[in-house]
């Protein structure tokens, strides 16, 4: 079986243990880690104890090398757009992080540069490989609940975030690094990359840096669809409900280790009559309005290893990879819908302006 040669671009936290914890598992058996960049020293030392492999500073000690088949860029958020750039225009096949990049024209800038030097050219959003994610399109492709009117996120909790992506010169904040997942999802189920009507609002509430960490949106497609998604630091009484999702005929609730669907079934309940006239129970007295339907529950229960499922979902991910550059298989996330998610990141910015108040130190 024919393995690709990799090489990582930063080994921070994305780098070391999201990308660099499936290809240093068992679950890896597709590729080999032939180069690390990563200027700190420390970081370098354990990716070479990792994978025995080459270390180096700059992306730029890649240039040239024939032996490397794609390069993962896990690098800071602001750098994420020049990197891929650079690598793509030096003919390699290149795996960003999100978010790809600050602009709709800059991510053209890549698909272009991706299409002269004939490369491969992708964008890390393994979301939708989660199993709550596909247990939850599962049932809302089956039907059950009908014509699906809403559907809300809530990603909350109670946090003082004091690192890198909490700064604008990064390129932080919560839209782009925690948001960015969801949306992306909401626009697979939208069917649409078109730019929706949007209604936002972004503050900073806890965060030591610039950048916003509390993110409100309604996202309102013009097939009907509409996604309500919340990201909040505040929230010390959150119930670990990430979706829920409002059809005609029933309710989802969807958690990281557990799925519940209520509904009814149309042909056990009749739609009622409309009725012009106050309504009264059989023996004439008034009436309130009732609707006795019959309930049906369902409850799937997942998986609560969360830190092996994670490895598995970023394998899941890697393998379509491996499909698309070894067999011709589709390619799951394509650059021209990341193009489109960032449209809407900047209609939201667009409408919450933020200015840059922290400046970034020198010498880093």
């Amino acid at each position: 079986m024919k393995k690709l040669n990799v090489a990582i671009v930063g080994y921070g936290r994305s780098g070391c243990d999201i990308h660099g914890r499936f290809l240093r598992s068992a679950m890896n058996d597709i590729c080999n880690v032939v180069a690390v960049v990563e200027y700190d020293p420390a970081r370098a030392a354990a990716a070479k104890e990792h994978f025995g492999c080459e270390t180096f500073g700059s992306h730029k000690d890649l240039y040239g090398r024939t032996d490397i088949d794609l390069v993962v860029s896990s690098t800071y958020s602001n750098e994420h757009y020049p990197v891929a750039l650079d690598l793509l225009n030096h003919g390699f096949n290149v795996l960003s992080e999100k978010p790809l990049c600050k602009t709709p024209e800059q991510a053209q800038d890549l698909i272009d540069a991706a299409k002269k030097n004939n490369c491969v050219f992708t964008i890390f959003h393994q979301y939708r490989y989660n199993p709550y994610w596909q247990k939850m399109e599962e049932v809302i492709n089956s039907g059950v609940l009908g014509d699906i009117k809403l559907v809300r996120a809530r990603q909350n909790g109670f946090a003082r975030r004091y690192d890198w992506q909490t700064l604008l010169y990064r390129e932080g904040g919560s839209m782009r690094n925690n948001a960015a997942h969801p949306i992306e999802g909401c626009m697979h189920l939208a069917g649409s990359d078109e730019l929706p009507e949007i209604y936002s609002r972004m503050e900073l509430w806890n965060a030591k840096g610039d950048a916003e960490d509390y993110m409100f949106a309604v996202l309102k497609y013009k097939n009907g669809m509409t996604f309500e998604l919340e990201f909040s630091p505040g929230d010390i009484y959150s119930d670990g409900v990430l979706f829920t999702v409002y059809g005609t005929n029933g309710t989802m609730k969807v958690m990281s280790n557990k799925v519940m669907v209520k509904y009814y079934k149309e042909e056990a309940c009749p739609q009622p009559t409309l009725d012009h006239k106050s309504l009264h129970k059989p023996d004439g007295s008034p009436s309130y309005c009732v609707d006795p339907l019959q309930w049906h529950e369902d409850i799937y229960e997942l998986g609560a290893d969360r830190m092996n499922e994670f490895s598995s979902i970023t394998s899941s991910y890697y393998h379509d990879l491996y499909n698309h550059m070894v067999n011709g298989g589709e390619l799951f996330i394509k650059p021209e819908h990341i193009k489109a998610q960032i449209a809407i990141f900047n209609e939201i910015e667009r409408q919450n302006p933020f200015t840059q108040t922290i400046e970034r130190p020198a010498g880093i």
